[in-house]
This record gives C-alpha cells, sequence and structure tokens, in this order.
C-alpha cells in the first residue's frame, strides 16, 4: 500500500509566503494611509479654528472700532503683519446706559520666528495652535490699498481691511535662505492664500463696490513701462 505524503510541498510554501506577504503589506499600507488621514484631519482642524479665531476677533473689532482711542492710541493702527484696533463695548443701552462704552484693545499679530499668530482682546493672549507661514494686512483708502493705516492721523477710518493667511504645512517648498530669514517669506510666496477676507470698518467711508475692484485690479496690474527714447 502506498503511503500518504504529508505536509506541503516547496510551490505551495512559496505560494502561501507570498499570499501572507501581500496581506500584511495591504493592511500596513491601510494603516499608513489612514495615520496620514487623521493627521491632515488634525491639520485642517486646527487651521479652521485659527482663521475663526482670527476673523471674529477682527470682525467685532470693525464693527464697533473708534477714530482715536485717547489713551489707548490710535483707533486703527497697523501694518502688513499686525494690527491693532481700539473699540467701544457694545451695550444693550437699558437702564440709562450708553450703548457704547468701555474701550479695550483687540491686537492681532503674525510672529514670522514663531510662525503663529497671536490674538489679544484687552490683555495678552496666546498663539494660536496652527502654524502660519505668514499673514499679511493691507488696508482699504478712498485712494487705494495701503500697506499701514493710522486712523489718528487720517482723521478716518479705513473703507476696510483685508487679511490674507498663508498655513505653513509639512512638504512646503521653502528655500534654506527663507529658512534663515523668515522676514523674506511674505515676498516670495506666489501661491494664493489659504484663507482671506475683506473687513469692512463701520462709520467708515463708503466706497462702491465697483469701485473696490478697480483698485484691486490696478493694485494686481503691473506699473507702466516708460518706452524707449521718451522722457517720463
Amino acid at each position: 500500500m502506498r503511503m500518504r505524503r504529508l505536509g506541503f510541498s516547496l510551490l505551495e510554501v512559496i505560494v502561501g509566503v507570498a499570499i501572507a506577504t501581500a496581506f500584511l503589506g495591504a493592511i500596513a499600507m491601510f494603516t499608513a494611509n489612514l495615520g496620514d488621514a487623521r493627521a491632515r484631519l488634525a491639520r485642517a482642524s486646527r487651521e479652521i479654528e485659527c482663521a475663526d479665531e482670527i476673523f471674529t476677533a477682527l470682525e467685532r473689532a470693525c464693527a464697533s472700532a473708534v477714530v482715536d482711542g485717547g489713551a489707548l492710541g490710535s483707533g486703527i493702527d497697523g501694518n502688513e503683519s499686525s494690527v491693532r484696533i481700539v473699540r467701544a463695548a457694545v451695550g444693550l443701552g437699558n437702564d440709562g446706559q450708553p450703548p457704547f462704552s468701555g474701550l479695550s484693545a483687540t491686537t492681532v499679530e503674525f510672529s514670522s520666528g514663531a510662525q503663529r499668530v497671536t490674538v489679544s482682546r484687552g490683555e495678552p493672549g496666546g498663539a494660536l495652535a496652527a502654524p502660519v507661514r505668514t499673514m499679511r494686512l493691507r488696508y482699504l483708502a478712498e485712494d487705494g490699498w495701503q500697506d499701514a493705516f493710522d486712523s489718528a492721523d487720517a482723521a478716518s477710518f479705513p473703507v476696510g481691511i483685508e487679511l490674507s493667511i498663508w498655513f505653513a504645512r509639512q512638504g512646503d517648498a521653502t528655500t534654506d535662505a527663507e529658512a534663515r530669514d523668515p522676514e523674506s517669506v511674505t515676498n516670495t510666496i506666489e501661491a494664493p492664500p489659504d484663507r482671506t477676507r475683506f473687513f469692512r470698518v463701520a462709520g467708515a467711508p463708503q466706497v462702491d463696490p465697483l469701485a473696490i475692484r478697480k483698485l484691486e485690479d490696478d493694485a494686481k496690474s503691473p506699473p507702466p513701462t516708460t518706452p524707449r527714447g521718451s522722457r517720463p
């Protein structure tokens, strides 16, 4: 009688190892993709919270800003990387109390070294969680966009304030020169901002939306060149 063969052949073992390896590889890839998805979701959540915090602070400050805050300084004083707005506290006007009283300052400031934005309302605030590569502020006046504005010197409000945010993400093409000099990043970024919003200032001069669009187009267009042989 023939004896029944026990065990596996070499071919069967190779096929079994190949199947197990492919299965383990698929599990490892799925786990890695799941971790990346969680990291992206957490990053997006931090960026949304950061943008909402900044936008809410500026929106509320612009709704009740003053031109001159007296001892607190100019009502709106800002440049490309920070802005300070003195606002009046808004009440219900009950019991004979004025609806606007109690001045306080709201500050939004970007630190290029720490790559963080700080929002403070009357007292020092903490840096927001999402890393920011750069932030740009500009101010729309009746005669066009400005990189800085002081309402006390101008004796008026700007029409509005535009804020743009570029978040810092892993894998961004940042040169060694930019890493050594974070201030140079503002002038090298060509990608559109991740978040941008325009805030109208209550009580500011009214500008027609078509005029605002023309001012934006003029700011984007290159300066005119002088032909050779002609005087400027």
